[in-house]
């Protein structure tokens, strides 16, 4: 008998020791890092200092409108989910991520954030030696406009290496977009941009999407 109880108090053993090493090792699997997470609300408004979300249009987009934006990246890709509330039913609106805060007028918030960045065209050499000013001409002359800017390549200027969150309201004024790239942000933007029409795709009006009616501040 004596012995029967040692033979089972060592199979007791055993069988606690197996168990113990299994629940170690399944314990050993290491989490895979969080995504990251950036997101902003806002109530807009007429502009005032320190604002986070700015009406430019309160025809277009009415204060008291609320829009909300938020960014989650992995290690290689990004997803970028918009919504708002209280615009004009049945309306289509551009939006893009910008790269500077909102401020007192829609040129505040920058260009569109890019991904790739076409490249800068070489500075042309200034001539040797000192240059002579020009005579005065006798009358005064006309007032040129200013130089344009060079046209939108669509190359660069694209919902793939922007971030395009164009909306078509419903007819109770709400509005979502979601956007998914395999990249991540290298650079954080600061502001999405609401514009007064849906975006432009073709050449030399790419990425153009009309008057900026309204912003919305993301933290840094």
């Amino acid at each position: 008998m004596r012995r029967v109880t040692e033979v089972l108090l060592l199979a007791s053993l055993g069988l606690t020791a197996g168990t113990a090493g299994c629940t170690s090792s399944a314990g050993g699997a290491q989490p895979g890092p969080s995504p990251r997470v950036t997101s902003a609300t806002g109530t807009f408004a007429a502009y005032s200092p320190g604002a986070t979300a700015v009406t430019y249009d309160p025809a277009l987009v009415p204060p008291g409108a609320v829009a909300t934006l938020s960014i989650t990246q992995t290690s290689s890709d990004s997803r970028v989910w918009f919504t708002v509330a209280g615009l004009l039913p049945d309306r289509g609106y551009g939006v893009h991520l910008h790269m500077e805060p909102c401020g007192a007028t829609g040129d505040a918030a920058g260009p569109h954030y890019q991904h790739r960045h076409p490249p800068v065209p070489p500075t042309a050499p200034s001539p040797p030696g000192p240059v002579s000013a020009p005579a005065r001409p006798s009358v005064s002359p006309v007032v040129s406009a200013s130089v344009s800017p060079p046209p939108a390549n669509p190359s660069y200027v694209n919902p793939q290496n922007e971030v395009w969150l164009d909306i078509t309201t419903r007819a109770d004024g709400r509005g979502s977009a979601v956007a998914t790239h395999p990249w991540t942000f290298d650079q954080a933007p600061r502001s999405l941009v609401i514009h007064a029409s849906p975006t432009k795709t073709g050449a030399g009006q790419a990425g153009d999407a009309g008057p900026r009616v309204a912003c919305l501040t993301l933290p840094e």
